[in-house]
C-alpha cells in the first residue's frame, strides 16, 4: 500500500468521525459518562478490514483497546475482535463511525479474497483487480480493503498512469489509435505505463504495432479472448503487453474467463456495490 504519514491518515479518519458527530451527540448527553467494557463482534464469517482504522479512532477519543486479530485475518461468526475500555459517550460518539468502517472493508475485503482463492486453485498467474469504481472521498480506504483481500488496487487517480478508453478514441476520429498511443509517448513520462481499452480484434491488431505496456479486452466474448491471445502471443514482441480482460465479469461467472494467457481481471463491483459483513458493538460492563 501506498505510505500516508499517520498524521495525515488521522485527519481523513478524524474527518469522518466529524461528519457524524456535527454539533454533538445529544443521545449520548441523556445517560451518565462513566468509565465502561465494550466488544466489538463479528455478525458474519469474513475477511477483518480495517481494524487498524478503527484503532486509531479509538486512540484519539483515549478508548483503550486490545484485539488478537489483524487486517486480512479471517474471523467467524461471533467472535470479539475487540475489546474497548473508555468513557462512555466516547465509545458511543465513535460507534457508527467504526463500525461503518469495519464493515464495508471487511465485505470488500472479503469478496477479494473468495476471487483470488478461485483464481489460486487454478494455478494461474492472474491478478484480480478493483477499478476507479470508488465512493469520492474513501478511495483509498477502499483500495487499501481491495489490497487487503489479496487483490490490485489498479490505477489510484487519473494521474497514475495513461489509460486510453472508448471516449478518448471517439474525440480523434481516423487513426485514432495510431495517434493517441504516438501522444502518449511524447506528452507523458516514461515512468507511466500506457493501458489501452480496445473493443475488437481489429483494435488489438493496431495497439500492437505500437507497443503499449498493457491492452485491455472490453467486453470481448470467451472466443475473441482466445483469439486476442493468440494473436498476442504470435506477435513475439519483448516485452509482451500485458493482456487485461473488464466488462460484465462478476463473481458468479468468473472462472469462465480463467483462461492461459490473461494477466490481469478488473472488476469495478468489488468496489461499486459489494455487501458489507456486518458488525456490533455492545457495552458489557460498567465500571465504578
Amino acid at each position: 500500500m501506498s505510505y500516508i504519514p499517520q498524521k495525515l491518515l488521522e485527519k481523513k479518519l478524524i474527518q469522518f468521525l466529524e461528519e457524524d458527530v456535527d454539533y454533538g451527540d445529544i443521545t449520548s448527553e441523556l445517560v451518565p459518562n462513566v468509565l465502561v467494557h465494550a466488544n466489538i463482534i463479528s455478525k458474519e464469517e469474513g475477511v477483518l478490514c480495517g481494524l487498524d482504522f478503527a484503532k486509531i479512532i479509538f486512540k484519539f477519543l483515549d478508548v483503550e483497546i486490545k484485539s488478537s486479530f489483524k487486517d486480512g485475518d479471517r474471523i467467524k461468526k461471533g467472535v470479539v475482535i475487540l475489546e474497548l475500555k473508555g468513557l462512555s459517550r466516547n465509545i458511543l460518539v465513535s460507534e457508527r463511525t467504526i463500525l461503518n468502517l469495519l464493515m464495508r472493508l471487511s465485505g470488500i475485503a472479503t469478496k477479494t479474497r473468495r476471487l483470488v482463492d478461485k483464481v489460486n486453485e487454478t494455478g494461474l498467474d492472474i491478478i484480480i483487480t478493483s477499478t476507479r469504481k470508488t465512493t469520492p472521498g474513501f478511495r483509498y480506504f477502499e483500495k487499501y480493503a481491495v489490497k487487503t483481500g489479496g487483490g490490485d488496487p489498479h490505477r489510484w487517480n487519473l494521474s497514475d498512469s495513461v489509460l486510453i478508453k472508448e471516449n478518448h478514441l471517439s474525440l480523434l476520429g481516423d487513426e485514432a489509435i495510431q495517434t493517441i498511443l504516438n501522444q502518449s509517448k511524447v506528452k507523458t513520462s516514461f515512468t507511466k505505463k500506457v493501458d489501452i481499452e480496445v473493443e475488437n480484434i481489429s483494435e488489438l491488431k493496431q495497439s500492437l504495432r505500437l507497443s503499449p505496456e498493457i491492452i485491455m479486452l472490453d467486453d470481448f466474448s470467451i472466443s475473441d479472448i482466445q483469439t486476442a491471445i493468440e494473436i498476442v502471443e504470435k506477435n513475439n514482441r519483448v516485452p509482451r503487453p500485458l493482456i487485461e480482460i473488464s466488462g460484465g465479469i462478476s463473481e458468479q461467472n468468473i472462472t469462465k474467463y480463467f483462461i492461459p494467457g490473461i494477466d490481469i481481471i478488473s472488476i469495478g463491483s468489488l468496489t461499486h456495490s459489494v455487501a458489507a459483513i456486518d458488525f456490533s458493538l455492545k457495552i458489557v460492563g460498567i465500571q465504578p
